[in-house]
């Protein structure tokens, strides 16, 4: 077994009993961790954005491309996660294309919004 091989078990396939979480591999607690951060970060950017009624840093077609496509964040990764059966990947691709919309629409029809101010 080589020393990639090792480092490849030991942080995936080795399992540990964490306690409150049950059994996943480092890679699956790092992954909960970066989650644990991300959602909250996400949701304080809309809010940010709901309370200013605009969004007028996003470029739409990124964004629009993000919706769409993008793995994890967006429905491509929504997609992947159901496919593959990963909860965590499909709710983040769920998650990313809420977000997307959100920003998409204040974009569009926030203050200052490219089609019309509906604020």
């Amino acid at each position: 077994m080589t020393q990639f091989e090792k480092i490849r078990k030991y942080l995936l396939k080795k399992r540990y009993n964490i306690k409150y979480l049950g059994e996943m591999s480092i890679m699956e607690l790092v992954s909960f961790i970066v989650n644990l951060l991300v959602f909250p970060a996400i949701f304080f950017q809309m809010r940010t954005t709901f309370i200013r009624q605009e969004s007028a840093d996003f470029n739409p077609l990124f964004i629009l491309l993000q919706l769409l496509g993008g793995a994890p964040e967006g429905m491509i990764g929504a997609i992947i996660g159901y496919l593959n059966g990963s909860n965590q990947m499909l709710i983040i691709g769920i998650y990313a294309m809420f977000y997307n919309a959100f920003m998409l629409f204040f974009r569009m029809f926030g203050k200052n919004g490219l089609i019309k101010s509906l604020f």
